[in-house]
């Protein structure tokens, strides 16, 4: 059992009271820092590095799949609405997303998270936006040949 007080205000800082513990060279640790203490990815286990890994590759797939369907559609609807705006651009990123959700979701997987969500949207993104952007770009290809 500690003699030291367990709250501060009845801490003795009279001197008579800290020779008590000079002669033998011993530090008081406090024992409430080391609760708090977080521990580093380092120093984490394997497995818990793992899932943490797979968890934020699913997430990332997930946030790729959404987002490639989005500007998928929304290039569309820019496109057709405004053709002089760029919206066209804007849908051909959109492959580029969906590629790399679905390579996300993979990761997820190789590390044990399942991740159905993610690569599912980027699957769909990727069939609706590989053949338009592989149209689009023989049209434009024919379109600077024409000219």
């Amino acid at each position: 059992m500690s003699q030291l007080p367990q709250n501060n205000e009845e801490f003795d800082y009279s001197p008579e009271y800290a020779k008590l513990y000079q002669g033998n060279d011993s530090l008081q640790a406090d024992a409430d820092d080391t609760d708090n203490q977080l521990q580093r990815v380092s120093e984490l286990p394997l497995d818990v590095q793992r899932e943490q890994a797979g968890k934020k590759a699913a997430n990332v797939s997930l946030l790729f799949g959404v987002l490639g369907l989005l500007f998928f559609f929304l290039g569309c609807w820019w496109f057709v609405h405004d053709f002089k705006s760029g919206g066209l651009r804007l849908a051909i990123v959109a492959p580029l997303l969906n590629v790399l959700g679905i390579w996300q979701g993979f990761v997820a997987r190789r590390h044990g998270v399942p991740a159905l969500a993610g690569p599912i949207l980027s699957w769909a993104g990727a069939i609706f936006t590989l053949p338009l952007a592989i149209v689009s770009a023989l049209f434009s290809i024919a379109l600077a040949g024409s000219i």
